[in-house]
């Protein structure tokens, strides 16, 4: 049963990114058709990624109190039915009010997933969690290789309605594969620790980093000469060697604890600089193993600082904070590509990197972390 729960339960955090990034590859036609500039397109990232960030801790809570398993099989049919409205969507705020929708449902997902997930494996829950978290890297690499074709075989719109009834069957497998409440705490409390504070910052400068760079990385090959088919392989090719990092770091988090975070972080910090002044296509391999295995190991190192009564609030305090770094990230990142150029924005990203790094040393030197197993 730990195991059907699991893949389900991963699949559809799978999905869920597979909603959201199909965006990235799809950002040059949906310009040509709408007649916005890259600012504007950053905020069809912002308008989904802003909502999901203000849902995270009343999720949280809300699924510690009515049950875990249960506000998952909502959410995969609430963003399934809702992203499939893009459909209808002609115009560029529609576009908007349709993603932001979306970012509503889909963001009372990881909360209760995280949560649900660490309580169930317990003393393995960094590989439990390595191994939900690779839901972004085949999210998002699924995502173009699904989009791509149908937008130039079709209209882009449609490749969000087949995303969404393969989502829709997760769901209801989610619903009746698996029988009655899996995790349920005894109590709750909405409550959250003093040492998730620095933790949370740092998930916020990141994410923004993460975001940032993701939702541009076709646009910033492209402006390089790349074809837009070649650009959308690379980000595949990044997410899909991000399986082997989540799994990776989920491992990492076991083996060596809170250490594991400011690891990779920097290495992500050299490997993105290494990116932005090169454009390299080589980057890309040891890129996607560093920067997909963050999720595991700050998602694992969150639910350290939390007891079983407020697990939940804790997971969703973390993500909302780095979420709201995800929400502006990809807005900053298309303005700074306006004023500035790709090389240049893109170079915000390792100094991002290195500041949250830097935070991360400022945690441990006082004394905040809370962790014992370093």
């Amino acid at each position: 049963m730990k195991k059907r729960l699991l893949l389900l339960v991963s699949l559809g955090w799978i999905f869920n990114y597979a909603h959201r990034m199909a965006v990235p590859p799809l950002i040059p036609m949906i310009r040509a058709e709408l007649g916005i500039n890259n600012a504007e397109a950053g905020l069809l990232m912002t308008a989904l990624l802003l909502p999901y960030a203000v849902v995270q801790v009343p999720a949280g809570y809300i699924g510690d109190r009515i049950g875990r398993k249960r506000l998952l099989v909502m959410s995969i049919i609430g963003y399934s039915l809702s992203s499939a409205l893009i459909l209808f969507a002609r115009q560029y705020w529609e576009l908007l009010a349709v993603r932001a929708l979306y970012g509503v449902f889909s963001g009372l997902y990881y909360a209760p997933a995280t949560a649900l997930i660490s309580e169930v494996y317990r003393e393995r829950k960094g590989s439990a969690l390595g191994f939900f978290m690779i839901g972004p890297p085949v999210g998002s690499g699924i995502a173009p290789i699904i989009a791509a074709p149908i937008a130039l075989a079709l209209e882009w719109r449609y490749a969000f309605v087949l995303l969404s009834g393969m989502s829709l069957l997760i769901g209801l497998a989610l619903a009746f594969a698996v029988r009655g409440e899996v995790s349920r705490p005894s109590r709750v409390r909405l409550s959250l620790p003093g040492n998730v504070y620095l933790l949370s910052a740092a998930n916020f400068i990141v994410l923004a980093a993460f975001f940032g760079l993701l939702t541009f990385l076709v646009s910033f090959l492209v402006s390089y000469g790349v074809s837009i088919r070649r650009a959308s392989m690379l980000f595949s090719l990044l997410s899909l060697v991000g399986v082997a990092g989540s799994l990776f770091g989920g491992a990492l988090y076991d083996r060596i604890g809170r250490r594991s975070v400011s690891l990779v972080f920097g290495l992500n910090a050299f490997l993105t600089l290494v990116l932005a002044l090169s454009a390299s296509p080589w980057v890309i391999l040891p890129l996607g193993l560093t920067f997909y295995s963050v999720g595991a190991i700050v998602t694992a190192y969150a639910s350290e600082k939390a007891t079983s009564e407020n697990l939940g609030s804790v997971m969703g305090f973390v993500n909302m904070v780095g979420f709201f770094g995800a929400t502006v990230g990809p807005y900053i990142m298309g303005l700074l590509i306006d004023s500035l150029g790709y090389r240049a924005a893109f170079l915000s990203v390792p100094a991002m990197y290195a500041l949250a790094l830097g935070i991360m040393g400022l945690e441990e030197k006082i004394g905040e972390g809370g962790f014992s197993r370093t």
